[in-house]
């Protein structure tokens, strides 16, 4: 008998070759493959988590996270979901005041 140390997930090999060679956090977007998200969707969703989990420090980041957060919720960013943000996420931030059409 075969021990496989692959775990079998429904994903094309490409997409899985995809995963393995451009993703930052490789094991994350195979498990939320796994958990049902629809591979097209686990980079945008992957790149979402990343970003809002520190809060960003220069104009250009504060413009990549409002990208990201656009193309992975539907929708543009308000200044009350960067306050949101800040409360919940970033620890010890009062208010984050930003500019979001940078």
């Amino acid at each position: 008998m075969t021990d496989w140390s692959l775990e079998q997930i429904n994903l094309l090999d490409t997409d899985y070759a995809d995963i393995l060679a451009h993703s930052s956090h490789t094991q994350f977007e195979l498990q939320l493959v796994k958990s049902g998200i629809n591979p097209s969707e686990v980079r945008i969703t992957t790149n979402f988590i990343t970003l809002v989990r520190q809060k960003p420090e220069t104009p250009e980041q504060w413009a990549t996270l409002t990208e990201a957060w656009e193309v992975a919720c539907e929708y543009k960013p308000t200044v009350e979901d960067f306050r949101l943000l800040a409360e919940f996420l970033w620890e010890n931030q009062e208010s984050v005041e930003v500019d979001i059409n940078c």
